[in-house]
């Protein structure tokens, strides 16, 4: 049985990424995009159907790229779907592994060779390095030309090696 988000983690979830994120880049106030936040809410209904998203990792691949790529809000897409995905890795007690960045940035160059170069701050950890980089490889893969199923199955496994 899996434990899922819901509305009432929306706020808490935006309040973390505009403490956590909001001094590099501005970050929107999402409540009051009502459109976006039905359509987050939505995603997050989605989730649940065990027929298309059986797995943990499925329902985290979804979140993922759903809100990633969605494009609900002006800003801060791959910002909230990265809180949104680790959130709900969280409340079904899992997490991302603590590799070390070469671990990550090995295990990236495997799955999206075409993203040739991965960026690092001296204030990530490893798992900042990891979903900073996973993410702007999922929000550029159309330049990429990765098609969508193709990177949906490179995510899943991004996840399946990174998650414990």
């Amino acid at each position: 049985m899996f434990k899922y988000l819901a509305d009432e983690h929306l706020d808490p979830i935006f309040v973390f990424v505009a403490e956590r994120y909001g001094r590099q880049e501005e970050v929107p106030f999402y409540r009051d995009n009502s459109n976006g936040v039905a359509k987050l809410l939505g995603v997050l209904e989605r989730a649940r159907m065990d027929r298309y998203y059986p797995t943990l990792l499925d329902k985290a691949t979804h979140l993922l790229l759903s809100v990633n790529k969605g494009h609900f809000f002006s800003n801060g897409n791959k910002r909230l779907a990265l809180v949104v995905t680790t959130t709900f890795l969280t409340l079904n007690e899992r997490h991302l592994k603590e590799n070390s960045k070469e671990a990550y940035r090995e295990l990236l160059a495997s799955l999206f060779p075409e993203h040739a170069e991965c960026t690092d701050f001296p204030e990530f950890t490893p798992t900042d390095f990891a979903t900073y980089n996973l993410s702007i490889v999922i929000a550029d893969s159309g330049a990429y030309n990765i098609e969508y199923d193709s990177l949906k199955k490179r995510v899943h496994t991004f996840l399946s090696k990174s998650v414990a």
